[in-house]
C-alpha cells in the first residue's frame, strides 16, 4: 500500500520562482551568445577584450548552467527524483564559470555589482540543490 505525499503549497511556489529565475539566466545566455557587433562596439575597451578573449569553456558552463537549471526546475515541477542530479550539475556549471572570473581580471573590469550578482547566482544554484534534495527527502519527488 502506497501513501499519497500531499505537496505544500511553498514547495510550488518555490518551484515556480526557481524556474523563473533559471529562465531570467537563459535570455541571458541567449543576449550573450547572439551580441551584435554593434552592441558589442557600445563596450569600453576592456568589455571588449573581455568578450572576445573568453574561452569557450566558459561560454559552455554558462549554457550548461542555465539549461541544466531550466530542466532541473522544470523537473521539480513534474516531480522527478532526476532534478536534483541536473540542479547539482547545473551548479557545477556556476562554480566553473566563477571561477574563471576570479582567476582572470573580470571582476576589476566589470566592477563589484558582477561579483555580487555572481555571489547571488551561485547562493540561489546552492539553495536549489539543498531543496531538491529537501523535497526527495520529503517524498515530494518520485
Amino acid at each position: 500500500m502506497t501513501t499519497k505525499v500531499q505537496i505544500p503549497i511553498w514547495f510550488w511556489v518555490v518551484s515556480v520562482i526557481a524556474l523563473l529565475w533559471n529562465l531570467m539566466g537563459l535570455f541571458a545566455f541567449y543576449a550573450d551568445m547572439t551580441i551584435s557587433e554593434e552592441m558589442l562596439s557600445t563596450l569600453t575597451p576592456e568589455h571588449q577584450a573581455l568578450y572576445t578573449n573568453q574561452p569557450l569553456w566558459v561560454k559552455i558552463a554558462f549554457g550548461g548552467a542555465v539549461i541544466l537549471g531550466v530542466l532541473g526546475c522544470i523537473g521539480l515541477l513534474m516531480r522527478k527524483k532526476w532534478s536534483t542530479q541536473l540542479l547539482l550539475l547545473s551548479a557545477a556549471c556556476v562554480l566553473a564559470q566563477m571561477a574563471h572570473s576570479f582567476m582572470s581580471n573580470a571582476y576589476e573590469i566589470v566592477g563589484g555589482n558582477a561579483m555580487m550578482m555572481g555571489i547571488v547566482v551561485l547562493v540561489f544554484a546552492l539553495f536549489l540543490i539543498w531543496f531538491s534534495r529537501h523535497a526527495l527527502v520529503k517524498g515530494f519527488l518520485n
